[in-house]
């Protein structure tokens, strides 16, 4: 397994983030380790640390998350999942990196510049949200950002919002891995990297846990979206020079 250490010190990072603000686990690691290892590995190896880090906040979060956008958005995922699913077994690893990179550098664009109206939660877009989100989670693990992007539109408070998030992107991550499990995408050389990497990832989530506790942000632009930015950049840059070279 090459470069462990520096998947660790990715983890970690991505961890805090993760513990701090809800989002932001699956697309920091992604990128990061989408430079190390092939999409195909990555991929699974953070959904199923993603999920074993939600765990660990569920209990504190529930009693905060809006169950009944939970809900519509789960409805909206059954239908994005198998999609994205597809793109991460049939579409190639330079390509796919490029298009996660690419995906996720145009959701932190839209965070930083998402409109500062807020609108009316209707149970339709909520649904639409919930297909893309299932569908970025299933592709390529970052399906929290379609999401925050909606939320920051609503009226919903930084406390609601966190948790919302971990629980539906919980409940999507599961999902995701059923999946992954049935179609024999999943091998066992991923659980040697899962079972390394969940002691910085646990590590990383208490961390940003304590600090939330200590210290709840008022927004979440300033935290994860100049890492996602600077990663997916990189990730680019060094996907598309290995495409050409290739």
């Amino acid at each position: 397994m090459p470069h462990f250490e520096i998947a660790c010190v990715i983890v970690f990072l991505a961890s805090i983030v993760r513990g701090y603000t809800g989002f932001g686990f699956a697309a920091i690691a992604i990128s990061g380790l989408n430079l190390i290892w092939p999409a195909q590995m990555s991929v699974p190896v953070t959904l199923f640390i993603d999920v074993i880090s939600a765990v660990r906040l569920l209990p504190s979060v529930r009693r905060h998350a809006d169950m009944t956008m939970v809900k519509n958005l789960s409805l909206g995922a059954v239908a994005g999942i198998p999609v994205g699913l597809s793109m991460l077994l049939f579409i190639p690893d330079q390509p796919l990196k490029i298009l996660i990179s690419g995906l996720i550098l145009l959701m932190a664009v839209g965070l930083f510049f998402s409109p500062s109206f807020k609108i009316k939660e209707r149970a339709a877009y909520t649904r639409i949200v919930g297909g893309i989100s299932g569908g970025f989670t299933a592709a390529a693990s970052v399906g929290g950002l379609p999401l925050i992007c909606y939320l920051m539109s609503t009226a919903q408070n930084a406390l609601v919002q966190r948790a919302t998030v971990v629980v539906f992107l919980a409940c999507t991550d599961i999902v995701s891995i059923a999946l992954l499990l049935l179609s024999d995408a999943v091998d066992l050389s991923i659980w040697k990297p899962v079972l390394l990497l969940l002691i910085p990832a646990v590590a990383g989530v208490q961390c940003g846990h304590w600090c939330f506790t200590r210290r709840p942000p008022k927004t979440y632009r300033t935290i994860a979206l100049p890492i996602l930015t600077l990663l997916s950049v990189v990730t680019l840059f060094y996907s598309s020079q290995q495409l050409l070279t290739s």
